[in-house]
C-alpha cells in the first residue's frame, strides 16, 4: 500500500478501499500549491484507518498581522475509513470513509470506494459528497427524502464553526473518482493515474484553483520498505511532491539488548573453568554447595536488583517455594525480569526449592504473583520443551493470603531522585505553528513508608520561543485551561508537582489512593481514588473525587480564587483476546463545572504498543465550548525500549489534541490505580512470555 497526498492508503488526491497492515504508522508530507499537508495515519485494526493532519494554506494568512505575523493559515482535521467488505475472487474490497470529520470541515467529504486487483494493476472506483466529489457528476439521491441534501453549503472560513461540520454530512451532488496503481517491472516503482472528483471551483476561503485536466498522474519510488517518495502532476498544471515515512508498531521489538547486561547462566550451565565471578556474573554454586549452604539472602536481593531489575522489599518461603516480594523497575516485559530473576535464584538455592514466585508490588502494595516451576524453566532454556508446554507451568495469581516464613527484609531506601530533559509544545496556534520549551526537570521523592511518599518536580527553563506566545483563546466558561499562556510564560523556574500520596490494598480486589498537594501545574488540592479490579477479569470500575484550587501562574506556592470539586466514575472493559480494545468510559464533573462523559478507546497490541482516541461531551453547547465544539484527541504510545539501547519500563506517548479549551477539562493526576495494577490482567506477561529467556 502507499499513502495519498492527504495521508491514508490511496492514490494522489483520492482515497482507495485498501488498508495498510495492522499496526502501521505513516507520516506523510505533501505539497500541491497552495496546500502543504502534514499527515499522521494509524492502522489500529485491519479494517479501520485513522488520519489526522495539519494543512498549511500558503496563500492565506492565519489572522491579524499583529498576532500571527506572516504565518500562513493552518487547518486541522481528522479522517476515518472503515472497510465494509474484504476483496475476494469475484468481489472487490469496499470501504466507507469521512474526511475532515473532526476539524473545521473546510475540506469535509464522505465517500464509498471499491478496489479490485488485476495482476499488476490495482483499480479503484468511488463516489463522494463534499470536497472529494465537488465536480458533482450525479444528483444526490437523498434529495428525494429531503431537499436539503440537494446542495451543500460552501465551507465557512470562520474557525469558530470548527467541529460542527457534521451537520452537512452527505449533502450536495455526488462526484465520481477512481484510478489505477500499476506495479512497474521495477519493484521499487509504482505508477498512479487517477480521475479527480474535485474541480477546484468551490475551494474553501474562495481559494479556487484552475484545473486544466481532471486526471492526475504520479510516480511513487520506494527505496526501502519504510520510505516512499512521490512526484507527479495534478490538475493538469500543478506539480506534486510527497514524502512518507512508515513503520509497523505492532511488529516492533526492543532495542534494549544492545547495552543490556548479559544473562546469568543457569547453575547446571555454568562453566567450571570460567574463573572468578564478576560483578555481572555471580558465581554459580555446585549442586552440593547449593544444598548444604545457607542462602545469603542479602546478596541474593542485591543480585536480583543488578541482574533482573527487581527492587526486593522482602523474601519469604513456604515449603518448596521461595517468594520474592518487590517491584520490577528495569524491564518493560514482565517475563524478562522474571526470567533473569529465576536465573539468579537457580544459581544459589538448593534443589529442595522447586518453585520461584515473584510477588509484584507497586508502592509497597501487592498486585499479583507470578510463579514459575524451576524444572520447567530449566527445560525451556535447554529447549527440551516448547513455549506452550512451559506456559502451562507458569501461574499468575492474586496476592496470596496463606502464612509464609519471612527470611529477609530489605533495608528501606527513603530518598530517591533523578534529572531528565523536559519538552513542552503547542502546535498549530495563531502565534506560530510550533511553540516549544526545553527544560531541565529535577524529580525526587521521600518515602515515609513503603506505601506513603512525597514526590515532586522542579522544572528549569533552558530554551523556548514563547516570545511569540501572545494568544489567549476566547471562552464563555471559567478559564480552567485557557490560562495556558500565563502558566507557561510567567516563570523560568516552576514546581509542576509536589504531592503527598498513599496507596493501600483495601481488600482482595479493592485498592485505594489518597493524595494532597500541588497536583499538577495549574491545580492543587486534595483527592482520592478507589478501584475495584477483580483479578484476571476483563473489567474494572473506579471513582475519584478531588477538591482543587487554581494555582498562581508562576507555579510556586500561591493560589488564585477559583475552586471546584471535580471527580468521575470510570468503567474499564477490554474487548477481545487476540485484538484487544480497551474502552474507558468516565462520567462526572469537570474543572469548569460542566457535567458529561469521556469515552477513551485504546487498541493494545501484544508488544505493549497502543493506539487510541478519546472524546468528551458535556452539558455545555457547542457554541459555549467554542472552536472545536467538543474535546477530542488521538494518541499512540510505544515502549521506550523500542528507541533506547538500554532497558526501560517507560513509555513514549505522542498525543494530538487539536484544541486546548475549558470545556471537558479533567485534572491531570500524576498517579492512577488502573495503570498501577496492570499486572492483574496478565496480558503483557503471557503475550510476551518468550522474553523469559532473554
Amino acid at each position: 500500500m502507499t499513502q495519498s497526498d492527504w495521508g491514508g492508503a490511496g492514490l494522489l488526491q483520492t482515497p482507495t478501499a485498501r488498508m495498510e497492515a495492522e499496526g502501521q504508522l505513516s507520516l506523510t508530507g505533501s505539497y500541491t500549491s497552495p496546500y502543504a499537508r502534514y499527515n499522521v495515519s494509524m492502522q489500529p485494526f485491519p479494517w479501520f484507518e485513522g488520519t489526522f493532519r495539519y494543512m498549511n494554506i500558503n496563500n492565506r494568512r492565519y489572522g491579524r498581522q499583529d498576532l500571527s505575523g506572516d504565518q500562513n493559515f493552518k487547518d486541522k482535521s481528522i479522517d476515518i475509513k472503515v472497510r465494509l467488505w474484504e476483496e475476494s475472487r469475484y468481489w472487490p474490497e469496499i470501504a466507507f470513509g469521512m474526511r475532515d470529520v473532526g476539524g473545521t470541515g473546510l475540506f469535509s467529504s464522505e465517500y464509498l470506494v471499491a478496489n479490485k486487483r488485476f495482476g499488476r494493476i490495482d483499480a479503484s472506483l468511488g463516489f463522494a459528497t463534499g470536497y472529494i466529489g465537488n465536480r458533482g457528476d450525479i444528483a444526490n439521491p437523498l434529495r428525494l427524502i429531503n431537499d436539503r441534501f440537494e446542495t451543500r453549503p460552501i465551507p465557512d472560513p470562520d474557525i469558530t464553526r470548527a467541529g460542527q461540520a457534521g451537520r452537512d454530512l452527505f449533502r450536495g451532488p455526488i462526484g465520481v473518482f477512481g484510478g489505477i496503481t500499476w506495479q512497474t517491472p521495477l519493484d521499487q516503482l509504482l505508477l498512479k493515474v487517477e480521475l479527480d472528483g474535485n474541480d477546484y471551483e468551490r475551494e474553501p476561503q474562495s481559494n479556487n484553483q484552475r484545473q486544466s485536466s481532471p486526471f492526475n498522474v504520479g510516480l511513487v519510488y520506494r527505496p526501502s520498505p519504510n520510505l516512499q517518495l512521490t512526484a507527479g502532476l495534478e490538475r493538469g498544471n500543478t506539480a506534486v511532491i510527497g514524502l512518507t515515512l512508515t513503520t509497523n508498531l505492532a511488529t516492533g521489538r526492543s532495542n534494549a539488548p544492545i547495552l543490556d547486561r548479559p544473562v546469568v547462566p543457569l547453575r547446571r550451565h555454568a562453566d567450571p573453568d570460567a574463573g572468578a565471578p564478576t560483578a555481572t556474573m555471580p558465581r554459580a554454586l555446585s549442586p552440593d554447595e547449593a544444598t548444604s549452604a545457607a542462602p545469603d539472602w542479602a546478596a541474593i536481593a542485591e543480585n536480583l536488583n543488578q541482574e533482573a531489575g527487581i527492587r526486593v522489599s522482602r523474601i519469604t518461603r513456604r515449603d518448596h517455594e521461595v517468594i520474592i516480594h518487590g517491584s520490577h523497575n528495569r524491564y518493560f516485559y514482565p517475563a524478562q525480569g522474571i526470567g533473569r530473576g529465576a536465573r539468579v535464584l537457580d544459581n544459589v538455592l538448593g534443589d529442595d526449592v522447586t518453585w520461584f514466585t515473584f510477588a509484584h508490588e507497586r508502592a509497597g502494595t501487592p498486585i499479583a504473583e507470578t510463579s514459575v516451576e524451576r524444572q520447567a524453566f530449566s527445560d525451556y532454556v535447554d529447549r527440551r520443551i516448547d513455549l506452550p508446554a512451559f506456559a502451562r507451568k507458569v501461574e499468575l495469581a492474586p496476592p496470596a493470603q496463606q502464612r509464609r516464613d519471612e527470611v529477609y527484609e530489605a533495608p528501606f531506601r527513603r530518598l530517591r531522585g533523578s534529572v531528565a530533559p523536559g519538552y513542552k509544545q503547542i502546535l498549530g496556534g495563531p502565534d506560530g505553528f510550533i511553540l516549544y520549551q526545553l527544560s531541565a526537570d529535577f524529580s525526587g521523592s521521600y518515602w515515609f513508608s513503603r506505601n506513603t511518599w512525597l514526590s515532586g518536580m522542579v522544572s528549569v527553563d533552558i530554551a523556548n520561543n514563547f516570545d511569540k506566545f501572545r494568544y489567549d483563546a476566547p471562552t464563555r466558561l471559567p478559564r480552567v485551561r485557557t490560562w495556558q499562556r500565563q502558566y507557561m510564560t510567567t516563570s523560568d523556574v516552576t514546581v509542576p508537582n509536589l504531592q503527598l500520596t498513599t496507596v493501600r490494598q483495601l481488600g482482595r480486589d479493592w485498592y485505594g489512593m489518597a493524595y494532597a498537594g500541588y497536583l499538577e501545574s495549574m491545580y492543587g488540592g486534595v483527592g482520592g481514588e478507589v478501584l475495584y479490579r477483580p483479578f484476571g477479569e476483563q473489567w474494572a470500575i473506579g471513582a475519584d473525587v478531588n477538591q482543587v484550587r487554581q494555582r498562581d501562574f508562576d507555579q510556586h506556592a500561591g493560589f488564585r480564587d477559583y475552586e471546584i470539586t471535580t471527580g468521575h466514575i470510570t468503567g474499564y472493559y477490554t474487548f477481545g483476546r487476540t485484538r484487544r480494545l480497551q474502552a474507558n468510559v468516565s462520567v462526572g464533573k469537570y474543572l469548569a463545572g460542566d457535567i458529561g462523559t469521556t469515552v477513551n478507546l485504546t487498541r493494545r497490541f501484544n508488544n505493549g504498543v497502543t493506539m487510541g482516541a478519546y472524546a468528551t461531551k458535556t452539558n455545555i453547547s457547542s457554541r459555549t465550548f467554542g472552536e472545536g465544539s467538543f474535546d477530542k484527541g488521538i494518541y499512540f504510545s510505544i515502549p521506550m525500549d523500542f528507541v533506547l539501547p538500554r532497558p526501560s519500563r517507560a513509555r513514549a506517548e505522542i498525543m494530538w489534541q487539536p484544541l486546548f479549551r475549558d470545556g471537558g477539562a479533567k485534572l491531570f493526576r500524576a498517579y492512577g490505580l488502573h495503570p498501577m495494577t496492570g499486572e492483574r490482567s496478565g496480558e503483557l506477561l503471557f503475550d510476551n512470555l518468550e522474553w523469559i529467556d532473554r
